[in-house]
C-alpha cells in the first residue's frame, strides 16, 4: 500500500536524521512520489511524523496483547515493563517516545498526543489502578505512588541504555535487573492466585486492545 510505504520511508529517515532534518521533499523523493501525494494522506509534516510514531506504538500494543494472552503472568509490572524495555531498545521510535527524545521527536515531544502515548507505554495510571484493585501491589502502596516508581525506574533504565555506557551487562541482564527492581518495589510478596491473575490479565488485555484499536482507527483514516 502506498501510504504504508510512505510511513516506512519516513520512519527510516526519522531514525537516521531526526525530526528537524527530515522534510516532506525528502520523504517524497525516497518514496518515489510527488509531494502532493504525501499531502493527500497527511495535511502537515507533523501529522505524518505522528502517524509514524502511532504506527510503531500500535505494533507494540498488538505484540503485547498477543503475548499477554499467551502468558497471564506478563500482566504483572515486573514482567510487562521488562518486555516494554526490551522493545524500546529494539525499536528506536518506541525508545524515542519513552524518553521524549528531542532529536527524534522535535516539536512533537511537547504534543499532547505524543505525551498520551508516552503515558500509555511507561506510566499508565489506569494500569496501576488495576493492579491496586486486583491486589497485586504491595500493601499500603497507592496507585499514585506506584505510578511514580514505575515511571522513574523505567525511564532511568531506558535513559542509561540510551547513553550506551559499557557496564559489561548484556541487554537481557539489564532487562532482568529492571524486572528485579520493579518486582521488589511494587509487587506483593505472596503470589497472586491463578484466578486473580487471570482476572488481572483480562483487564490488561482489554486495556491494551482498546489502545491499539484507537490508534488503528486513527491511522486508517489517513489511508
Amino acid at each position: 500500500m502506498r501510504a504504508e510505504r510512505i510511513l516506512d520511508i519516513t520512519a527510516g529517515l526519522l531514525v537516521q536524521h531526526g525530526y528537524r532534518r527530515v522534510t516532506i521533499d525528502d520523504v517524497a523523493s525516497r518514496a518515489g512520489v510527488g509531494k502532493g501525494t504525501v499531502y493527500l494522506h497527511w495535511k502537515t509534516r507533523e501529522a505524518l511524523f505522528w502517524s509514524v510514531l502511532q504506527r510503531e506504538a500500535l505494533k507494540l500494543f498488538d505484540q503485547l496483547v498477543a503475548d499477554l494472552r499467551a502468558d497471564p503472568e506478563l500482566a504483572l509490572p515486573h514482567r510487562l515493563m521488562r518486555e516494554v524495555f526490551l522493545q524500546g531498545v529494539r525499536r528506536p521510535l518506541v525508545r524515542g517516545l519513552l524518553l521524549s527524545d528531542p532529536v527524534l521527536l522535535g516539536n512533537l515531544a511537547q504534543d499532547d498526543s505524543v505525551r498520551s502515548a508516552q503515558q500509555e507505554l511507561a506510566e499508565n495510571p489506569d494500569y496501576l489502578q488495576m493492579l491496586s484493585e486486583e491486589g497485586a501491589l504491595r500493601p499500603g502502596l497507592t496507585a499514585a505512588a506506584a505510578v511514580h516508581i514505575l515511571s522513574s525506574v523505567t525511564r532511568g533504565f531506558s535513559a542509561a541504555d540510551e547513553l550506551g555506557e559499557d557496564d559489561g551487562l548484556a541487554l537481557e541482564e539489564r532487562a532482568d535487573l529492571l524486572a528485579y527492581v520493579l518486582e521488589r518495589a511494587l509487587e506483593r510478596d505472596t503470589p497472586m492466585s491463578t484466578e486473580a491473575l487471570a482476572t488481572l490479565n483480562k483487564r490488561v488485555v482489554d486495556m491494551f486492545t482498546e489502545m491499539a484499536d484507537g490508534h488503528r482507527d486513527q491511522l486508517q483514516r489517513a489511508y
